[in-house]
């Protein structure tokens, strides 16, 4: 009997021991051996987790293409304080960031926002990037044209000593080469995946952190979960639901999104009936041009980004079987709009001027307009 009650509490010490190294190894989450700190509640991000504690801030992203490889984890350490991890997957980070090389204009749009244009140190394909600091930074030289953001220059790199890199990763091809061995931390910059328009302006969030900024992103997120979530409540009270399909054919090809896509959600928040919502998945889909017009000819509304001015002439010689469209066109000119340096991280501004286009009767003008009429 004696040796079954040991037998017993053996076997129940070893399974409290593993239980507490499980969770502090944390099963692939973060974990410093402190206390548990306070873990930021994220509403809409599928992707983030930020915990936040004494002298540091523990990030982890989750892989958004394969959700079983592990997350990528920061330790955000605050000025003055030290490292706390001893993890080699664990990538520590000195913030606020003084001298960041910058790989997307709508990143530098964000710092710009957040009052850090001077963490701004340098950047890739100026040429794309429509922020003024940055081509009055390129002009005075206090900003380094680091070249192309798929194969960046990395001597310039080495010679501009930032304090991070911040690319934005493309699947697959994460290996970053040369890059990786600088000993630079780098910052993955994966909100596009976000699977909701909400998510990925969440990313935020983070990125004031790591610009000590932190206060103030909270603050401006919460202004833009809110006038999201009002704008999506004004479509929702319209009788009617007025039809539409988007985007031009490019060489044959009419690529719609789908419904589960950023956009495919905020055509839904719009209160609009997008015409393909019921091919799902999170991307675009390839149809023939015969295929979209089946369903696209009696749209109600038709909506195109392009860059720069477009005309009907310049529709119908792209697509001459689109002169069947009846929908009333409506243009975004991403040259002059700010299109794509807004929307990622506002995107109830885009998603008030479609429930002004799809309800007028129920919307009142939005404050900055991206799709206006063709005519």
């Amino acid at each position: 009997m004696k040796r079954k009650l040991w037998l017993y509490s053996y076997i129940a010490l070893v399974s409290l021991a593993a239980l507490c190294t499980s969770a502090c190894s944390g099963g692939g989450a973060l974990s410093t051996g402190e206390d548990a700190g306070d873990t930021i509640r994220m509403d809409h991000s599928a992707l983030l987790r930020i915990i936040e504690r004494e002298g540091h801030t523990d990030v982890e992203v989750r892989d958004p293409w394969d959700s079983a490889a592990a997350p990528r984890r920061y330790c955000l350490t605050h000025e003055g304080g030290e490292g706390f991890h001893n993890d080699r997957d664990i990538t520590i980070v000195r913030v606020p960031l003084r001298r960041a090389a910058v790989f997307s204009g709508i990143h530098c749009a964000l710092m710009g926002e957040l009052g850090a244009e001077k963490s701004v140190a340098g950047v890739c394909d100026p040429q794309y990037i429509h922020s003024p600091f940055v081509a009055e930074g390129i002009a005075d030289g206090s900003i380094v044209n680091l070249g192309n953001s798929t194969s960046p220059n990395v001597e310039s790199i080495i010679a501009l000593q930032p304090d991070a890199l911040m690319p934005s990763p493309y699947g697959d091809g994460r290996g970053y080469g040369r890059m990786a061995s600088l000993g630079i931390p780098i910052i993955e910059c994966s909100d596009y995946m976000e699977s909701s328009p909400l998510g990925r302006a969440e990313w935020i969030r983070f990125y004031g952190r790591l610009l000590g900024k932190g206060a103030l992103a909270d603050s401006i997120f919460s202004d833009i979960e809110e006038d999201y979530r009002m704008a999506r409540q004004t479509a929702r009270t319209a009788d009617d639901k007025p039809s539409m399909i988007c985007e031009l054919p490019i060489g044959g090809t009419w690529y719609m999104p789908c419904a589960e896509s950023t956009m495919g959600i905020m055509y839904k928040d719009a209160g609009a009936r997008y015409l393909f919502d019921d091919k799902h998945g999170a991307g675009s889909i390839p149809l023939s041009i015969e295929q979209a017009l089946e369903r696209g000819m009696n749209a109600d509304a038709w909506l195109i980004k392009h860059h720069g001015r477009l005309t009907r002439s310049d529709i119908l010689g792209e697509c001459p079987l689109a002169q069947a469209i009846k929908a009333r066109i409506w243009v975004c000119n991403t040259e002059t709009s700010g299109y794509y340096e807004d929307i990622p991280f506002h995107p109830e501004r885009l998603l008030e001027n479609l429930v002004y286009i799809f309800h007028p009767e129920l919307a009142r003008k939005p404050k900055k307009t991206y799709f206006c009429p063709l005519e």
